[in-house]
Parts: C-alpha cells; structure tokens; sequence
C-alpha cells in the first residue's frame, strides 16, 4: 500500500490554532502557506523536513494524515471488505476525507490531495531544538497497533527493546513503547547544551527528564529534547 500513500503531516486538534501557531514558531517552526478547502481553521508549521498541522476541528485525537488518490473508490471497495471508518466526507462538491482508527486512538487521515504545497520548507533553518527523529504514539496493544501500521505499508524494524517496536514509512518514523498513553514527538539534537540555552532565552518553559528535558506546546503536544551526547549542564 505503500506505493499508492503520500505522508503529508502529523495533525494535532487544537483549541486555539493561533496561540499553538505562535508557539512552535518562537521555537523557530517555519509556517506554510496551507489551501481553502478546510472548513475550519488549520495552519501547518515544518521543521524543514517534518510538517505538523494544527488543526481546530473536532477530531478528538491526533493522527498521521496521507494523501490517497482515488480515495473514494478505495472507501467503497474497503468498506465493502468490512473495513470500519470513523468518518467519510465523499463527493463531488466537497474535499474527500476518510479517517480509521488504530486499536490505541490515533487516527489514520486519507486525503484526496494536499492541503499545504510541499515546495516551500526552510530546510536550511531548522527550529531551535531540530530537526524531529520520530514520533511516539500511544500503544497499549503492541502487535494490534503495529499490525494496524503494517498494513498501510509502514516498514518494522528491530528495536532491540522488549515490548517496544519501530515504524519506517517515506518521511516518518515511529516508536511504539507498550504502556504509552499519549503522543510524543521527539527530538535527538546533538549541541544539547547550546540547544538547552538557545530555549531558555525564549519565553517556553521547558522541565526536566531524566535524558533532557520537555516543551509542553499550548494543545498539549510534548515535545521530548533529549540528550545524544550524555554531558548535558542540566540546569534549566
């Protein structure tokens, strides 16, 4: 399934799409310019490589969203199969949308066509923290929620850790760590300190873990920053 799939973005529900818009753009998130064919309010922020899409709809969870041509033939022909949908827009006047999701919450989004143009990154301008690594998403169910994944043609790799696992599709990676409850997005940046010190002259707080530390942007997302290179100052 892989061939007929484009990852577009990591889409974060929001309350206030301005005020989390702000926030990752402190951090040095660069804003894309997104199309009209969202009914509500919608931005979308890249790393240079990795776009996140802030969205104030009614989706009650994150997800990763694709786009899939021929979307509503491929709904028919799945739902006939006795695929399970959370929700279908389909038709000539509107922008189709299909949305599934996996055993643990987080929602596979099949798009008819971009949202936001591709063409247009920073990828000489990374934010303060860098570039992201992977996402962590929520996983209760291990082998249930990476044969969800699998099936859209997401690649597992050998982890090397008991109950976890890794994900590889064209433009993201993702960890599953059995136990997670909530979405993380993760960062691996070396520099630490300087990145520590570049974030403690803006005004995000950050808190400490025990290999770095955490932003908690204004939806709630986490992002995790930590340590490669092991000498980090701590003092945040």
């Amino acid at each position: 399934m892989n061939e007929t799939l484009e990852f577009l973005e990591f889409s974060i529900p929001c309350k206030d799409v301005g005020k989390s818009l702000a926030w990752y753009q402190e951090l040095g998130f660069t804003e894309l310019q997104t199309s009209d064919v969202r009914a509500h309010h919608y931005a979308v922020v890249t790393d240079g490589d990795f776009c996140i899409g802030l969205h104030g709809n009614n989706h009650a969870a994150a997800g990763l969203s694709f786009v899939r041509r021929n979307l509503a033939h491929h709904v028919r022909r799945e739902t006939l199969a006795g695929a399970q949908f959370e929700s279908t827009r389909l038709g000539e006047d509107e922008f189709n949308e299909a949305v599934q999701s996996d055993p643990d919450g987080t929602l596979m989004i099949m798009l008819e066509a971009r949202t936001f143009s591709p063409g247009i990154t920073n990828a000489g301008c990374a934010p303060v923290i860098g570039r992201l690594d992977h996402i962590v998403l929520p996983c209760m169910r291990l082998d249930a929620t990476l044969e969800f994944w699998q099936e859209y043609g997401f690649i597992s790799v050998e982890s090397g850790t008991e109950a976890t696992a890794e994900l590889h599709f064209p433009g993201v990676a993702i960890q599953l760590r059995e136990g997670t409850r909530y979405a993380e997005l993760q960062f691996c940046p070396t520099r630490f300190n300087s990145i520590m010190h570049a974030v403690a002259r803006t005004s995000i707080a950050a808190r400490p873990t025990t290999n770095g530390f955490y932003l908690t942007a204004p939806e709630g997302t986490r992002l995790v920053i930590e340590n490669a290179e092991g000498d980090a100052e701590q003092t945040l």
